[in-house]
C-alpha cells in the first residue's frame, strides 16, 4: 500500500487531479504543484461531452508532458456526486495511474473540494452547516450536507426536487442549481455568494488534506448515489438464438 501523504516546510508535492463529475457531462485533468508559497497550475485541460470523458487518458498524457513530470506524488479524483459514465472513467483512471506510479490516490466530493470555504463562511454567518446542491438526472439534485466537524465526510442523497425540504435552521447553499433551491425556504437558506462549481485547485487541496489524515476516510470509487439509467435498445431486444 502507498504510504500516505506527509508535509514539511520545504517538501513540494506533485498533484494529478481527475475530474469527470459534472451533469452536464465534461472532463477537467491537471497537474498542480503545492509548494510553501501554495497551489500552482502547471497544465490542465478540459473537454466536453462524452467524448471528452472518453479521451482523459490523452489528456491525462498531455498534461504530464505539458508539466514536464515524470510522474506524480498524488492522484486526487472528484468521485462524485455526478455523472455515471465520468465517475466510471475517472476513478478507474486514477486507481490505475496510482498503481503503475506507486503513489497514493485519494477521492473527495464535489462539496467537500468547497467544504473548508463553505464552512468558514456558514460559521461566519451563524449557519447550522451547509448545503451543497448538484442538478441530477430526471428531475432530481443531489444534496450533499456539511459533515458535524472537517474529519468527517458528509451524507450525499439523491431527491426529487419537487419532495425536498430543507432541514430545520438556518443552513447556506451552494451549488449549480442554488437559486432554485433557495426558492424552498428563502427566510431560512443564506446563498453562498461564490457561484459554480469548486476549482481545480480546490479539488487538489481537499486531496491533499485527505491524504494527510486531516479529512476522514473515504474510498476513491465512484459515488453512485442515483443508479445508472438503462434504456432498452431503440430497435429493441434482439430474438434469441436458435
Amino acid at each position: 500500500m502507498p504510504h500516505p501523504v506527509t508535509t514539511t516546510l520545504n517538501t513540494s508535492h506533485r498533484i494529478v487531479v481527475l475530474d469527470a463529475a459534472p451533469a452536464e457531462v465534461r472532463a477537467r485533468v491537471a497537474c498542480i504543484e503545492q509548494d510553501k508559497n501554495g497551489f500552482h497550475v502547471h497544465s490542465v485541460r478540459t473537454e466536453a461531452g462524452h467524448e471528452g470523458i472518453g479521451n482523459m487518458p490523452c489528456l491525462l498524457d498531455d498534461v504530464l508532458k505539458e508539466a514536464g513530470w515524470e510522474r506524480p506524488d498524488l492522484v486526487v479524483v472528484v468521485i462524485g456526486p455526478g455523472s455515471f459514465t465520468g465517475l466510471r472513467t475517472s476513478c478507474s483512471l486514477a486507481a490505475g495511474l496510482a498503481f503503475g506510479y506507486d503513489c497514493p490516490v485519494v477521492g473527495v466530493t464535489r462539496g467537500e473540494a468547497l467544504a473548508e470555504a463553505l464552512s468558514a463562511y456558514a460559521a461566519q454567518h451563524e449557519c447550522e452547516g451547509w448545503l451543497h446542491v448538484t442538478a441530477a438526472r430526471s428531475g432530481r439534485w443531489f444534496v450533499e450536507s456539511a459533515a458535524p466537524d472537517a474529519l468527517t465526510p458528509g451524507s450525499v442523497v439523491a431527491v426529487r426536487q419537487v419532495d425536498w425540504e430543507p432541514p430545520s435552521g438556518r443552513w447556506l447553499v451552494a451549488g449549480d442549481v442554488g437559486d432554485a433551491v433557495l426558492l424552498k425556504a428563502p427566510d431560512f437558506l443564506e446563498a453562498f455568494p461564490i457561484p459554480g462549481d469548486a476549482g481545480i485547485k480546490d479539488i487538489a487541496k481537499a486531496g491533499l488534506r485527505r491524504s494527510q489524515g486531516h479529512m476522514g476516510d473515504r474510498p476513491a470509487l465512484p459515488l453512485y448515489v442515483d443508479p445508472p439509467e438503462a434504456r432498452l435498445p431503440a430497435a429493441g431486444l434482439r430474438a434469441r438464438p436458435e
